[in-house]
């Protein structure tokens, strides 16, 4: 039977933290620089969409003007 020496336990620490390692930049630099890229593009279309609103809102407003300036121009 096998004894457990303590390079061994050194040993698999060094396998899993090298392994760790490299698992958390391939995680860092691919999942993380995706979520930040499709956030950032998120955001972007978020502020690009607040624009629409406010012309979506004023759609109202410029309807009136143009009533009024349709009744004005026939007299």
């Amino acid at each position: 039977m096998m004894s457990f020496f303590p390079h061994d336990l050194i040993g698999w620490l060094t396998v899993l933290s090298t392994g760790g390692g490299a698992i958390w930049f391939i995680i860092k630099y691919t999942f993380v620089k995706s979520f930040d890229t499709l956030n950032d593009t998120i955001n972007k279309l978020k502020d690009n969409l607040d624009s629409y609103d406010t012309r979506i809102d004023d759609h109202e407003a410029r309807i009136r003007i143009l009533e009024y300036q349709e009744e004005h121009d026939d007299k």
